[in-house]
């Protein structure tokens, strides 16, 4: 791996205020990590070798970035950027990141990109991209946006034909505010308000992603194409979007989840008959998930 230094300049000497993870087993490669994080002036750079002390390091956070590799020990490492995104790990949803994958394997891309990383960098790489990318996610970041299925940076080129409108949330930038010398208690603020918004909005997309599962499911059925493998896909996806709608229902917006609760009842009693189900059971379904959606959205 070649190294070329990057000289400081006045906007990236802020940037020696950072404090970066970085998560690699190989020793080489945080080696070359270390050497373009240092080119940005960074010293506060701790270290996560394996898939443990990596979850508790993201866990702890204090830090404004992550380096980390798609897999370590064996281990996929996404699900873990996808929690820290909902805000079930760590302190800050907005953390940058900047994932490393090996092999330019099309699922593992995707699956790495779906993660809602800011940013992902192959393997051989030069220490002068560590730099790079990460002086870029300093000065221009992303906006975010919010789905059902998906919470990240918007690489959207263009709308598609047909797509409902996507929400779009300013993700406050920890990195840019490091190096802006701004105080951590503004930050904070920053990311509190971001999260409610970020929040809100994934409850809405949650409804109609459990709307549009059960209108799926309707009109297989009414068209006699309900296998049984998307019968248990598509409960599954009730179940898991349910519950996620169920947590931040009461939690954010301080609702009683009794009418949600009854949906999961539902869904649950149809996974269990599903030899038996007839269209009227997936018109009750969809029927009980439109007036959710009337609830959350309002249409």
């Amino acid at each position: 791996m070649s190294s070329t230094a990057i000289v400081p300049t006045p906007s990236t000497q802020g940037l020696a205020r950072a404090k970066v993870l970085v998560c690699e087993s190989n020793g080489m490669i945080r080696q070359a990590i270390r050497i373009g994080l240092n080119n940005l002036g960074i010293r506060d750079i701790s270290e996560a070798n394996g898939l443990v002390s990596a979850h508790k390091s993201l866990a702890e956070g204090g830090v404004d970035a992550v380096v980390m590799n798609t897999e370590l020990e064996g281990h996929d490492t996404t699900f873990m950027l996808r929690e820290i995104r909902l805000g079930k790990l760590g302190p800050d949803p907005f953390l940058v990141s900047i994932l490393l994958q090996s092999a330019p394997d099309h699922s593992k891309l995707k699956q790495a990109v779906d993660s809602g990383t800011d940013d992902l960098l192959l393997i051989p790489f030069a220490p002068d991209q560590v730099s790079t990318r990460l002086d870029a996610l300093r000065s221009r970041r992303k906006q975010f946006v919010v789905t059902h299925d998906y919470l990240g940076p918007d690489r959207r080129k263009a709308a598609r034909p047909g797509d409902s409108p996507v929400v779009t949330i300013s993700p406050p930038n920890p990195l840019a505010s490091r190096a802006a010398g701004i105080p951590p208690e503004r930050y904070e603020r920053l990311v509190r308000q971001a999260r409610d918004a970020l929040g809100a909005e994934r409850i809405k997309r949650l409804a109609v992603g459990l709307e549009w599962e059960c209108r799926t499911l309707l009109t297989a059925s009414a068209g006699g194409q309900c296998r049984r493998e998307m019968l248990i896909t598509g409960f599954y996806r009730m179940e898991t979007l349910l519950t996620e709608l169920s947590e931040r229902a009461t939690s954010q917006l301080r609702h009683d989840s009794r009418h949600l609760d009854e949906m999961m009842d539902k869904v649950r009693d149809a996974k269990n008959r599903m030899t038996e189900l007839k269209l009227a059971d997936f018109d009750t379904l969809h029927g009980a998930s439109r007036r959710i959606t009337m609830t959350y959205c309002g249409s």
